[in-house]
């Protein structure tokens, strides 16, 4: 006789069980599908976009800053901009 549990489920309870799973799934879904939960994550993805935006234009920059800066009339502008002061 095999006294392994697992395999005398029944096959009833097993269907029980995926069904009590599948309504937990579907409550799951149905909280994220929210307006508010949406608001939200619109919200911070546009906060992260942004902030990103700004670290990967500050890298930029940084990386190509000493080749602009020997184009004669970005200087000219650069010394005009600097005697206003």
């Amino acid at each position: 006789m095999d006294t392994n549990n697992e395999a005398q489920n029944n096959p009833a309870e097993d269907a029980g069980d995926i069904v009590d799973q599948l309504e937990e799934l579907n409550e799951k879904v149905q909280s994220q599908r929210s307006l508010p939960r949406a608001f939200t994550v619109g919200i911070v993805y546009g906060i992260g976009f942004a902030i990103g935006s700004a670290i990967i234009a500050t890298i930029i920059i940084g990386i190509t800053l000493p080749y602009v800066q020997d184009i004669p009339w970005v200087r000219d502008l650069y010394l005009r901009g600097a005697e206003l002061r």
